[in-house]
């Protein structure tokens, strides 16, 4: 037999290329070789296309996998898996054939939670942004009246959880084409949605921002929900290291990476600021445990959010299309690796 080789996806000046190589090899003692077969495809997956990502690299992190082979007894073969990006451990692009992951045994442990029995691919591949979502909503007060800026996949989850907390929720979004979008989802049921420019003068307790970038018009919105005294704003998107709260010095991006609180007084307004980055290992049991379950006002889930299903060679243009023009696809779209 000759030398078993997969495809995979790399990043290349101006894009991504589809390549085929043999099947990596382990270079350390402790290592998992996983078969990636539904991949999510994320907002910092493009900005890494772009290069304009400036932290860690995630190229490829949404994943639902089974074990093929590994060190450990920790990881029997068939064992579905997917990924804490956050666990600092070596590996390769889960948009292939094959990824392998090195590092001590416990992080390998703590990187790959197991997808518990029953879960379909579908809505398991969300098991990485949703335990994102359970980190951020931890800062929001069970049944607080809640703003959501930004109707991507994070927003969405969150609106999710955040009723499932007993909040009462709206989503708001610059786009009302994307509104629109959502408005036949049953997973939204009940869940005002309103395009930014309508919202008028109404205020919310709690305002959390999910944007993928954020940028002064979105600032400004967010902040102007607000009331007077006493609200919060909670950080959970994208934000340049350089950007600047408009009229001030302030850097939110370090507030949002070390998770810090701060009282802003701006505009006539007096708010705390609040960062969440990232997610822990229970925030993976807490989504890994919704995902499973059916939610109380709807028999569909998570995967309704699916917009496109698309295969590697595709995925190659699609992501290339969108460095050339810097147009982001819309909705939800997953990879079927094994087609």
């Amino acid at each position: 037999m000759g030398e078993r080789r997969s495809r995979s996806l790399e990043l290349v000046p101006g894009g991504v290329r589809l390549t085929t190589r043999p099947w990596p090899r382990p270079a350390s003692p402790s290592w998992v070789l996983v078969r990636p077969h539904t991949v999510g495809l994320c907002s910092s997956d493009l900005k890494e296309v772009r290069r304009s990502r400036d932290v860690r690299a995630d190229f490829g992190h949404e994943m639902v996998a089974l074990v093929h082979s590994s060190s450990s007894d920790d990881f029997p073969p068939g064992l579905r898996v997917c990924l804490d990006p956050h666990v600092p451990v070596t590996r390769t692009t889960a948009f292939g054939e094959t990824a392998l992951l090195t590092g001590p045994p416990e992080q390998l442990r703590a990187a790959l939670p197991a997808v518990p029995d029953g879960t379909p691919d579908d809505r398991a591949v969300f098991t990485e942004p949703l335990a994102c979502t359970v980190h951020c909503a931890a800062n929001v007060l069970p049944g607080s009246d809640v703003a959501i800026i930004g109707a991507g996949t994070a927003g969405v989850l969150l609106a999710v959880l955040l009723r499932l907390n007993g909040c009462r929720v709206t989503l708001i979004n610059r786009s009302p084409e994307r509104l629109a979008a959502l408005s036949p989802t049953a997973l939204l049921r009940d869940v005002p949605k309103i395009p930014r420019r309508e919202v008028g003068t109404r205020t919310f307790g709690t305002v959390v921002v999910t944007t993928a970038s954020l940028d002064s018009s979105t600032f400004d919105s967010a902040w102007n929900l607000l009331p007077a005294h006493g609200g919060r704003l909670v950080l959970f998107g994208g934000i340049r290291p350089d950007w600047q709260v408009p009229g001030t010095r302030l850097l939110l991006d370090g507030i949002r990476r070390g998770e810090q609180t701060l009282e802003l007084d701006r505009g006539g307004r007096r708010a705390l600021v609040v960062g969440t980055h990232g997610a822990t290992g229970a925030d993976f049991t807490t989504a890994g445990a919704v995902l499973a379950a059916p939610l109380p006002w709807t028999t569909s889930h998570v995967e309704e959010l699916i917009v496109g299903r698309v295969t590697l060679p595709v995925l190659a243009e699609l992501l290339n299309d969108a460095a050339r023009t810097g147009v982001d696809p819309a909705g939800k779209h997953v990879v079927d690796i094994r087609r």
